[in-house]
């Protein structure tokens, strides 16, 4: 059995770095380039099980999928039973674009995800997982998930990232958050949703959901109940070198501290202090914490969580 059950993109990601982000109608020399293993799914459920958090991974991927990530997963003790190649696809594949300032631009060709409401129901992840994370992916396929979830029982993440731009509208996006237990997103990703909803502030939104999470960069993230709200430091990385899959890292974190019964404002200094590790080398796997050492470095800054 697992305490997380995944379902988000597993990406072959390639880092580009660029002077600068060019405008429409231009172009950028690129300076520096590196292939990472990636996806909203596949980051999360990787830094989880680092974590000592039981989880199970759902994705669909292509033919070329590189054995060796299927092994850096199974390695960390992820669950991907239902991580499945589907033939006549290539794996989804990120192009990120990133400037000095940490500015992105990313293209992604979504491969077997963008058909994923077409294939069998990944029942396994959803069967043996406590919580159902509900990240990446077309809402008519997450509703179905969402939909067996309810029925069994299951608890309901829902963390759309940036595809909440351009997957949803407004009656989308409002049929899965009905269904939703937390709700993850940044301060952009927040402002997109209380525009579906008609909304004009955070706390306004704990009439769908009963815990809203919303992260903010470097400005650290709050944490809504329908009791409280906390505001939540960041934790600086010893040498900042690259924040892609950071906000990944920071679910995962924040699912340790909740596999652990802790309160939500330790669940979310586990999620800064495992983001600081993420941004700490190049991608969105290689620098991620074990228990241990995330733990330490997130009740250090015990002392800086205030109310909001």
């Amino acid at each position: 059995m697992s305490f997380l059950g995944v379902f988000g993109h597993v990406v072959l990601d390639y880092i580009l770095q660029v002077p600068r982000l060019p405008a429409p109608g231009t172009s950028i020399q690129v300076t520096a380039r590196k292939r990472h293993f990636g996806g909203t799914g596949g980051n999360l459920a990787r830094a989880a099980a680092r974590l000592e958090v039981k989880t199970a991974l759902a994705s669909f991927v292509g033919e070329d999928f590189p054995p060796e990530y299927r092994e850096a997963l199974e390695g960390d003790g992820v669950d991907i039973a239902d991580l499945r190649t589907v033939a006549g696809y290539a794996t989804p594949t990120a192009w990120v674009f990133s400037d000095p300032e940490d500015r992105q631009v990313a293209v992604i060709d979504q491969g077997p995800m963008d058909a994923a409401a077409e294939f069998a129901l990944p029942r396994h992840t959803v069967e043996t997982s406590d919580w159902i994370h509900l990240g990446t992916g077309t809402p008519d396929y997450l509703r179905n998930i969402q939909s067996v979830a309810r029925k069994l029982g299951k608890r309901v993440a829902f963390d759309p990232a940036q595809e909440i731009h351009y997957r949803y509208n407004a009656d989308s996006f409002r049929g899965l958050l009905e269904g939703t237990d937390l709700f993850f997103g940044n301060r952009e990703e927040i402002g997109v949703a209380l525009d579906y909803l008609g909304l004009h502030s955070e706390r306004e939104m704990l009439a769908w959901v009963e815990t809203l999470v919303e992260t903010r960069g470097g400005e650290g993230s709050v944490i809504y109940n329908r009791e409280r709200a906390w505001r939540i430091p960041s934790i600086p990385p010893r040498a900042k070198v690259d924040v892609t899959g950071a906000g990944d890292a920071y679910r995962a974190g924040f699912y340790a501290g909740l596999q652990r019964g802790l309160e939500l404002p330790q669940c979310g200094l586990l999620g800064a202090s495992v983001a600081s590790f993420s941004m700490e080398t190049e991608g969105p796997q290689e620098g991620l914490p074990r228990w241990r050492e995330a733990n330490e470095r997130g009740t250090s800054f015990e002392d800086r969580v205030t109310e909001a």
